[in-house]
């Protein structure tokens, strides 16, 4: 049993370090960061205090607690997709602002090219 709790650790230890590393890197922003530091701390001390997800288990009407912690982790998992949806579509609303945009202002260079070349004539 000593071992699954061990690499639980050893796996709530790689997110934490990894997350941590790549936001000072900053390949991910803080915002982002917080879910993933907070499924970390999870899983750390899930992993640590076995009792405790015995406990947390029995609160949400899990009998087996592995299937409880599981059942966590990919509700995690969902929440994730779901953050990751909203800021793809609040880009992409961006992007199409911008692309909007640079069009229009393509629109009046081309029209002042246009008056300049019309005035040397």
């Amino acid at each position: 049993m000593y071992s699954v709790q061990i690499m639980g650790v050893a796996f709530s230890l790689i997110i934490i370090v990894s997350v941590f590393l790549m936001v000072r890197a900053r390949m991910i922003r803080e915002k982002y960061s917080l879910v993933w530091f907070l499924i970390g701390l999870f899983t750390l001390v899930m992993s640590i205090f076995k009792g405790m997800m015995d406990w947390f288990s029995n609160l949400i009407g899990i009998d087996y607690a592995p299937s409880a912690f599981f059942s966590i982790l990919i509700a995690s998992a969902y929440l994730l997709l779901l953050n990751t949806s909203v800021s793809i579509s609040s880009l992409k609303m961006h992007n199409k602002a911008l692309t909007q945009e640079l069009g229009l202002t393509k629109l009046k260079l081309e029209e002042l090219e246009k008056k300049m070349n019309e005035g040397e004539s």
